[in-house]
């Protein structure tokens, strides 16, 4: 019975690999700019690429858009069509990686022909398992743009409350700011194609749908409306927005505070079973002992 599992997970390894080696150089440059922390796997990433041009997977309907609106929220849009064929060749990957675990659980725990389905259930639950990853990567990525909004928003409003140009302050606050958080690296991408030439309202447009937070929608939008009309009522609706931007803020760090604690509901669990055996097991040793 082994060595059904056996010839299983061979098989399995075998074709990957096989079919990984021969479509490899077709995709080496659009795997190769893939950051290796993030991506430590990406030499595996060649055969999903293959699977996806072959299958043709398609480009509508609500799973479709489901993924788009996390990889943008993710990657941005102007690389989300690249970052979409990436997470389809990592679902791959997690697929056959999930096939062959069980395939090697089935022939050490020298399980019987009924443990076959489970097999490729868990391929099919790896398969989906990514996109819960990716989107828990859209989620973190959306509450560390809640958390630095408000901050971002004062000093935006005490710069021009100073005297200070718009794109004076927003650069100030750019060179001064951490380049590894998503708002600020957005920041930077916008003035980037605003001094590249890109039209400031196609530029806002653009650091808003990368954001997606109705927040920075808004500011956005009003950056792009005192940009057409002009007027001086952009600092006083800054200092309005600060206020609210601050009530998010709050929010977001409740939530996040309770994500952390439903992550260590766990680990309690574990400890309290274990200092509940550590308590009980004398007195049942004892118990048995007595018969």
């Amino acid at each position: 019975m082994n060595s059904v599992y056996l010839v299983i997970m061979l098989g399995i390894i075998t074709v990957y690999s096989i079919i990984n080696n021969s479509v490899k150089h077709r995709y080496s440059e659009e795997i190769e700019p893939l950051d290796q922390k993030e991506y430590s796997f990406k030499n595996l990433l060649p055969l999903g690429l293959w699977l996806y041009d072959e299958i043709k997977i398609p480009t509508s309907g609500s799973y479709h858009v489901f993924l788009f609106q996390r990889v943008v929220m993710v990657y941005g849009t102007r690389y989300a069509q690249y970052y979409l064929r990436i997470h389809w060749a990592e679902k791959f990957l997690y697929a056959f990686l999930g096939l062959t675990a069980a395939s090697f659980i089935g022939l050490v725990s020298e399980a019987g022909l009924a443990y076959i389905p489970v097999v490729f259930i868990s391929g099919i639950v790896l398969f989906f398992l990514t996109d819960k990853n990716l989107d828990d990567k859209a989620n973190r990525r959306k509450m560390m743009f809640m958390m630095d909004f408000p901050i971002f928003i004062s000093k935006l409003t005490l710069l021009m409350n100073a005297g200070m140009h718009l794109r004076q302050a927003l650069l100030r606050i750019y060179n001064d700011s951490s380049k590894n958080r998503p708002l600020y690296i957005e920041l930077g991408t916008t003035l980037q194609d605003i001094e590249a030439g890109v039209g400031e309202s196609q530029a806002w447009q653009e650091f808003s749908e990368r954001c997606k937070v109705k927040e920075i929608s808004s500011f956005a939008s009003m950056i792009v409306q005192n940009t057409k009309i002009g007027g001086n009522q952009l600092v006083e609706e800054l200092k309005r927005m600060t206020r609210e931007t601050w009530e998010m803020r709050k929010h977001a760090s409740k939530q996040m505070s309770e994500t952390a604690s439903a992550k260590l509901i766990f680990p309690l669990m574990l400890m309290f079973l274990a200092v509940l055996v550590i308590v009980i097991a004398p007195a049942l040793l004892q118990f048995f002992k007595g018969f």
